[in-house]
């Protein structure tokens, strides 16, 4: 038999739990398939993410018709549990892990560099002219421009 200890007595103690699988010991540890969480498993936005994409990714590839694609989302926005989902994606091939990935967002990095140099641009030519318009008015004594030899 297998002992543990147990940290709040000090003592070595007998294991009642040893011969039992993790998925029974640990709520929400996951087995394919052979697991009592599977369709229990609660979800949230992160799993429905992942799912939408995925389903995405099969209307890309041709699995999925228009209809399809549109319901299963629909039906994936509004799961509850693990189970819902795999329902959802029951009659589908496992797509490999780098496509089933989180969608990449440089696109929106690269616009919002493109709206920080332009913000700076502006910023550097309304400066300019807020100088410009200030010299003119109190740098200068007498006509604008006042070129060297001219007698006023």
């Amino acid at each position: 038999m297998t002992r543990r200890y147990d940290v709040r007595t000090g003592m070595l103690e007998n294991d009642p739990d040893a011969e039992l699988p993790r998925e029974h010991l640990v709520p929400g540890w996951r087995v394919p398939g052979h697991s009592r969480y599977d369709c229990d498993l609660r979800i949230g936005d992160a799993e429905r993410d992942t799912t939408m994409t995925q389903l995405r990714e099969h209307f890309a590839a041709g699995r999925l018709t228009l209809d399809e694609v549109t319901e299963r989302i629909d039906l994936a926005l509004t799961a509850k549990t693990q189970g819902q989902i795999d329902g959802l994606m029951a009659d589908l091939p496992q797509l490999p892990s780098g496509v089933a990935a989180e969608p990449k967002e440089q696109g929106l990095d690269h616009e919002a560099g493109r709206f920080v140099v332009l913000a700076l641009l502006l910023f550097v030519l309304a400066s300019w002219m807020l100088m410009m318009v200030w010299m003119s008015r109190h740098a200068y004594s007498g006509p604008y421009p006042n070129f060297p030899g001219q007698g006023h």
